[in-house]
């Protein structure tokens, strides 16, 4: 079993903060079971509240981590942009591949 903190203000002088072990396990990209398996190894800081882990995460790694997700959000967004432009472009060669077979068709007529 986890210890359970008597007090957390022993972590106030260090910059952190308390995530729910779920947003800890999101954010950290692991599962949750392996959080409970460091928390059960001592390996993490955690506190049970009313039956439910929160996890102390250092301010470095939670800055990290969103600093992370941020970089993760703006390729997701330049990607959806580039998807977006190469939906027009395939757009734009259906029209013109209609143009041309109409073309071909006209020419077909001509000449029969």
């Amino acid at each position: 079993m986890a210890i359970k903190l008597k007090q957390s203000n022993q972590f106030q002088d260090q910059n952190g903060k308390w995530f729910k072990l779920h947003d800890a396990a999101e954010l950290l990209s692991v599962s949750e079971i392996t959080l409970r398996r460091k928390i059960k190894a001592g390996k993490i800081i955690s506190e049970l509240r009313d039956g439910k882990y929160f996890v102390y995460l250092n301010e470095l790694i939670y800055k990290e981590k969103k600093q992370e997700i941020n970089n993760i959000e703006k390729c997701l967004l330049d990607k959806e942009e580039e998807i977006k432009n190469l939906k027009t472009q395939l757009l734009d060669q259906k029209i013109l591949i209609n143009a041309l077979e109409e073309k071909i068709k006209q020419y077909n007529k001509n000449f029969s």
